[in-house]
């Protein structure tokens, strides 16, 4: 008997969060070790492009933060009732030293273990706000999960790299790897050429203030996303400060358009992780999402922005 659509995206979320609980398990059991998020993806059979991605858009935080937040809270039961030194503690849920796990503490819950030890009660709702994922379940126009579907040939992009995220938003990351790349590419006469203005994010932000989250802006000459045309090239150029070539390989990507302020761009991947792949049952590629500002960067920001988000599909 054929499966009705809501009964197919219950029963592929329901797939989803298995997958994603041999991860958080494999966490919960190994706090004393080093997690690399490359294992934790392959106990979840995902693609370590969008192992992150999935994790908190599910679960409303990043998978540091999640790793975080079971570290404090194993340490906390263990100072509150277990004779074990301080130092052992901290070896115990991941920390090298009593030092690190004492400024872990104070980081992340405004603490000492000296003080949990003592009775004080650490301040929790402090690393939720800390670690939280913005907006983990803020709702998304439905007419932004209606994708078109295109096949993209493979594409060489210069990029500069800006880091740092404010609040969830990583404006000033972006401003940041454009201003050092326009100038180069307007100094070897290529803008012309620049004809598709790309956004790509190497690393899982380690919660809404991480200051050395990576944003890889870049450029693909000679062919242009929004119509589909052209050959793409990869023109001389020297590379200098953070300039290097990123290759996105050819495929067939599911495509959102968004308009309005990059701020809520979050909330679109979410809504596509979370909401639209379960319920369509398509297969992501090992390779990474991205974003193209349909815009021109060197205009200021705006409310009607168009970006639009590009997610690899078998």
């Amino acid at each position: 008997m054929q499966q009705d659509a809501f009964t197919a995206s219950r029963t592929q979320t329901v797939r989803y969060l298995d997958l994603l609980s041999r991860a958080v398990a494999h966490i919960d059991t190994h706090l004393s070790d080093p997690l690399d998020g490359r294992v934790l993806a392959d106990m979840a059979a995902m693609s370590r492009h969008h192992f992150h991605r999935v994790f908190r858009a599910y679960f409303g935080t990043t998978v540091g933060g999640y790793i975080t937040w079971r570290r404090m809270q194993r340490a906390c039961e263990l100072l509150a009732c277990n004779p074990a030194s301080v130092n052992e503690v901290a070896i115990q849920v991941g920390y090298e030293s009593a030092q690190a796990l004492a400024k872990a503490m104070r980081r992340e819950l405004d603490t000492t273990p000296i003080a949990v030890r003592a009775g004080e009660l650490p301040r929790w709702q402090q690393l939720f706000d800390r670690r939280s994922a913005a907006d983990p379940l803020g709702s998304c126009n439905g007419t932004l999960l209606k994708p078109q579907m295109l096949d993209v040939p493979a594409l060489p992009v210069l990029t500069a790299t800006g880091r740092g995220m404010d609040a969830g938003d990583m404006r000033r990351a972006a401003e940041q790897a454009f201003d050092e790349l326009i100038p180069v590419i307007a100094q070897a006469k290529l803008l012309p050429r620049a004809r598709s203005w790309l956004a790509l994010f190497p690393d899982e932000p380690q919660g809404p203030e991480d200051q050395q989250a990576r944003m890889l802006c870049g450029a693909a000459f000679d062919h242009s996303l929004a119509e589909r045309g052209g050959n793409a090239t990869q023109p001389s150029i020297t590379l200098k400060g953070s300039l290097n070539w990123w290759h996105l390989p050819a495929g067939r990507y599911a495509v959102f358009s968004h308009r309005g302020a990059h701020s809520l761009l979050h909330r679109v991947w979410n809504a596509v992780y979370r909401d639209w792949l379960p319920a369509t049952g398509y297969a992501l590629r090992d390779t990474p999402s991205f974003e193209h500002y349909v815009n021109d960067p060197r205009m200021p920001l705006g409310d009607e922005w168009r970006t639009d988000l590009y997610l690899p599909l078998q």
